[in-house]
């Protein structure tokens, strides 16, 4: 099938390229361990800084007196430095080398975390959340794209959602804010983290030294080629991106409002994990298509047995098994998006991501202005989340026949 200028296939990877440039494997089990945790770090402080301004929301609110309007904009310019993120770091990787971006990267967070720490006013807080997001927005697509290109396809899907583990960030800033936060402050929840991150970044320095495959001037292709050959395949990697973060944003905010308690925490953040391992083992022996027809036909169904039950249980039982299925997605996003993309793959990878995490998270504003936040209304806009990954998956089943 020819999409965007390029051939599909639908093979061990699922729905992938044919002729792309995706993989490096690394020569033995001690460098693949130093590639993984090297992608590892920095997802993970990705997705505790994404959640901790979650969770500290009304808290920053309180502190600096922001008005509703304020705290909108403060969530936009996190979501948007997101998205510019992913798109100028990413073309920079794909320029001058992966491994050497992100250092620089780890250098422009830590740099917007003490800014965070240090905030005395609403223009310095929207700053420096605008600096940090910057980081968080490159750190996805790069570290896939390192990840993918020095492992194998076989073990690239397995790799890939075991490197989504990082989404555990998310349980760390729930914790921090719930047991750190009466006793230290917001303050430091952000300062805290400077120096984990200073330490780890002298992790990957010394294993970036080695760079096994690295290349320093990576794409060399014509950049609007590039883009005009893979507007279908972004639209897609887009389309599954928005839709499936979509669900997950909309749980975190659903589940605040839910009984809290540490179990009930440690469950709603770990059920995520055995979900991306079910999705890379299915990618594995049916392709990417039929893994996202699971995660649809398991979101549907949730939705609709939370819907009708009636049940004042049904909303805590949708809020903990929701994860489960949403790592499915989670999990293979990361390694698809690299085999659909050729050249400036990073760029390109991390902005579908990317892009469709900033349009995920105007879900909770979008179901209150339709009115379906009461009476059970939400189960209907996530059970049509998950029809519409479901019409996305039938698109790529249908294009891998002809």
């Amino acid at each position: 099938m020819e999409m965007g200028g390029v051939t599909w296939v639908d093979g061990a990877g699922g729905f992938g390229l044919i002729g792309g440039r995706v993989s490096s494997p690394v020569p033995n089990s001690e460098s693949l361990r130093r590639v993984y945790w090297t992608a590892f770090i920095g997802l993970f402080f990705d997705y505790y800084d994404l959640y901790l301004f979650i969770y500290l929301e009304k808290v920053l609110a309180g502190e600096f007196a922001l008005t509703a309007a304020q705290s909108g904009w403060l969530q936009f310019t996190g979501l948007a430095g997101v998205g510019l993120g992913a798109l100028v770091f990413g073309y920079l990787a794909d320029r001058l080398g992966r491994g050497r971006m992100m250092l620089v990267v780890f250098g422009v967070y830590v740099a917007g975390i003490a800014g965070l720490s240090l905030a005395w006013s609403f223009g310095s807080l929207l700053a420096f959340r605008l600096l940090a997001s910057l980081s968080l927005g490159a750190e996805w697509g790069i570290s896939h794209t390192y990840l993918a290109e020095r492992v194998d396809g076989e073990r690239r899907y397995r790799l890939s959602a075991l490197l989504q583990f990082a989404i555990l960030g998310g349980l760390l800033a729930a914790l921090m804010s719930r047991y750190v936060l009466p006793v230290a402050g917001w303050r430091w929840l952000f300062a805290g983290s400077i120096v984990p991150i200073v330490l780890l970044s002298g992790w990957r320095w010394a294993a970036l030294r080695h760079r096994e495959g690295e290349v320093r001037s990576a794409e060399t292709a014509d950049l609007r080629r590039a883009l005009t050959g893979n507007g279908r395949s972004f639209l897609l990697c887009f389309g599954v991106a928005s839709l499936t973060i979509a669900s997950g944003t909309m749980n975190v905010f659903y589940a605040k409002e839910l009984p809290q308690g540490p179990l009930y925490t440690v469950l709603f953040w770990g059920s995520v994990a055995p979900g991306m391992l079910l999705g890379a083992w299915v990618v594995r022996r049916w392709g990417v298509a039929r893994a996202l027809k699971l995660y649809a036909g398991g979101l549907v169904t949730l939705s609709a047995g939370a819907w009708l039950s009636g049940s004042a249980r049904a909303g805590l039982v949708f809020a903990v098994v929701l994860p489960l299925f949403n790592g499915i997605p989670f999990g293979l996003m990361g390694a698809w998006f690299n085999e659909v993309f050729g050249a400036y793959r990073t760029m390109l990878s991390g902005a579908a991501y990317n892009l469709g995490r900033i349009l995920a998270g105007f879900a909770p504003v979008l179901i209150v202005a339709l009115g379906l936040h009461g009476n059970g209304r939400y189960f209907l806009f996530s059970a049509l989340l998950g029809l519409g990954v479901w019409g996305l998956a039938a698109i790529m089943a249908r294009g891998t026949r002809a």
